[in-house]
């Protein structure tokens, strides 16, 4: 059961990230690799990128401690 839901975590977490890397792609390829969009609106883009994908890894980490320790579990005792 644990292996179950530790997979969904995982590959949530692995789903949004790479959405992520994909929209980092199309924008580096249509604006930086063509000259069209200066180096510093692109540095910005990239941190409001990054922004989001710090919250799912922490989340990803605490669901696996979530996961592991069967707080899950004990919870459903009540």
């Amino acid at each position: 059961m644990n292996r179950k839901k530790l997979f969904g975590a995982i590959a949530s977490a692995a789903v949004f990230i790479i959405y992520f890397g994909i929209i980092f792609l199309v924008f580096f390829a249509a604006g930086v690799s063509t000259g069209d969009l200066p180096i510093s609106i692109f540095i910005l883009v990239c941190f409001f990128l990054l922004i989001p994908l710090i919250g799912i890894i922490a989340a990803l980490i605490s669901r696996i401690e979530e996961i592991k320790s069967g707080e899950e579990e004990e919870a459903k005792k009540y």
